[in-house]
């Protein structure tokens, strides 16, 4: 990995090393602080030290989980709609057209979401905005769940979505903060498994009180009213221990509040723990302040409406700025297809099963398979058991990728990774029976695991610490409009020959794999060498 804290530089002892120039060293420290100070350059690799030595503690164990938390909590704001929808069209009495919009208001606000609280972090704070987008989340989801009418309902889908779309990128940004470069791909794969387990909470929760009659109780609470309110808590609950936790000192430091970043730092590590490494970024950080008055610009745009429009208007445009443009275009080469092509075929494949199963009597033979309903205002079982094996499926790549993430470098998992997942996608011609429609969307999910873990290593890594959530929020949001646009192009596919999906899933895997190759080599935990992933990463060093 680059850095300790992530920010941007290549981490190395907290001296500069002899094999390399000392121009380097300087063009890695200028993404740190608003100075390039040569003291700067010291700064992340001294914070490094101090991470390595703090290790997992309490602390850090409490970040990490808060994080996992607050990721599980976006898994059921997302997942707890498409559970809930049959029961919320049958009381509001929708329309075919009035379902689809559900859906549509949920990812417009995550789109949204993405975009306005991810620049808003990188100019207010990450635990600030992760803070409110979370309670957003949770308060919204309860107000859906209380909906007397159909645009009260969208209405409150869309904000609460918007608190998904938010805190999504300002998890993972967060806790890659609090994590030195020898653990982060661990860390942010332990995180992404909750991704997992808040798949399997909604499925869970949904299978015994979507079909249960609230009503006898009580006319107006229908089992998704019910449900709904259960799927609001764990977001609630996740801002109130982040309410408990401190602001990052990346942020605090890049921002010019040295002061507030050493109090932070000396509660994660006390005194009888690398105090010399704790006093030395005291110091480096005093000597960069007296070196370059610190503007109290950043500190104090939160309280100036016009400044912290002007702020955001600013650092959306210098995503495509000459600085950060590679980067921009480079991830955007890359998550694109990616998401396209791996949202698009899940979708796709076992809609296709159903509807062939429809037409042919090979199907009808197969007992193993169970068609919901279509009387009841709730899934089946069989819908719950599927959420929750597919969902399962992801745990042997995530897995892998916690524990070999440091040791071959992200960039090699990537690549691997992803030609892997393009490999399974031709196992479909082998699988015609809609009984195995589990048994083949778990291995896609498991080999595509690692994907989704190195793209959210990577992205912090790429961007320095003041564009850092703005460009990892117009990312989310560009995956959501591939979600959205792939789901409408697969779908033209289901009563098709498969030929045309699986060769276009594949294609666009492998295209996301070549771009990867152009991604600035990051040093694994192992390894000695030094890469220059700062704010302009290098367009022909794979």
């Amino acid at each position: 990995m680059v850095d300790a804290a992530n920010v941007s530089f290549s981490s190395r002892s907290g001296v500069i090393s002899p094999n390399h120039s000392v121009q380097e060293h300087q063009d890695e420290a200028t993404a740190l602080l608003p100075s390039s100070a040569p003291h700067s350059q010291m700064i992340p690799d001294v914070y490094d030290d101090i991470l390595r030595h703090v290790g997992f503690s309490l602390r850090i164990a409490a970040i990490i989980f808060c994080a996992s938390v607050s990721l599980m909590s976006d898994t059921l704001g997302i997942m707890c709609i498409s559970f809930a929808k049959d029961g919320v069209s049958q009381y509001l009495h929708l329309t075919r057209q009035e379902e689809s919009t559900l859906a549509g208001a949920l990812f417009a606000g995550m789109l949204i979401g993405g975009i306005t609280w991810g620049r808003a972090a990188d100019i207010c704070g990450r635990r600030h905005i992760l803070l409110i987008s979370l309670t957003m989340c949770g308060s919204f989801m309860a107000v859906s769940a209380l909906a007397i009418n159909y645009w009260m309902f969208v209405i409150a889908i869309f904000v609460s979505g918007a608190g998904v779309g938010g805190s999504l990128p300002l998890t993972y940004t967060y806790v890659s903060e609090f994590s030195h470069r020898g653990v982060r791909g661990a860390v942010i794969g332990v995180v992404c498994t909750f991704w997992m387990f808040g798949t399997v909470l909604a499925a869970v929760l949904a299978w015994p009180v979507l079909p249960y009659n609230f009503s006898k109780v009580h006319h107006f609470w229908g089992s998704w009213r019910v449900y709904l309110l259960l799927c609001s808590i764990p977001p609630l609950l996740a801002a109130g221990l982040i309410a408990f936790l401190d602001e990052s000192p990346v942020f605090l430091m890049q921002t010019g509040r040295w002061q507030q970043a050493m109090a932070v730092i000396r509660r994660l590590a006390p005194s009888t723990v690398c105090s010399d490494e704790v006093t030395n970024l005291e110091e480096l950080l005093i000597e960069e302040a007296s070196n370059k008055k610190v503007s109290d610009h950043n500190s104090s745009s939160c309280s100036s409406s016009l400044r912290q429009i002007y702020q955001f208007l600013k650092g959306m445009g210098q995503l495509f700025a000459p600085r950060l443009r590679k980067t921009t275009c480079l991830l955007m080469a890359i998550i694109l297809p990616i998401n396209f092509g791996y949202f698009g075929f899940m979708m796709w494949f076992p809609e296709y099963l159903k509807h062939q199963g429809s037409n042919t009597t090979d199907l009808e033979d197969d007992t193993s398979y169970t068609h919901p309903p279509s009387n009841d205002s709730s899934p089946s079982g069989y819908v719950y058991k599927e959420s929750i094996f597919v969902a399962l499926g992801c745990l042997p790549g995530n897995l892998l990728a916690i524990f070999i993430t440091d040791k071959i470098g992200p960039k090699l998992l990537l690549c691997l990774s992803q030609l892997l997942t393009a490999g399974s996608v031709f196992l479909l011609y082998w699988f015609k029976s809609a009984s195995q429609t589990i048994l083949i969307s778990c291995l896609f999910n498991a080999v595509s695991a690692p994907v989704f873990v190195t793209i959210d290593t990577f992205i912090p890594l790429l961007y320095p610490p003041e564009f850092r959530t703005t460009g990892f929020g117009l990312h989310s949001s560009l995956m959501r409009v591939a979600m959205i646009t792939s789901s409408w192009v697969f779908s033209l596919f289901i009563d098709r020959s498969p030929t045309v999906p699986i060769l276009l899933t594949t294609c666009l895997l492998l295209s996301s794999t070549f771009f990867s190759i152009f991604i600035p080599k990051i040093p694994s935990s192992n390894s000695n060498s030094t890469s220059s992933p700062d704010s302009t990463p290098p367009s022909s060093d794979p």
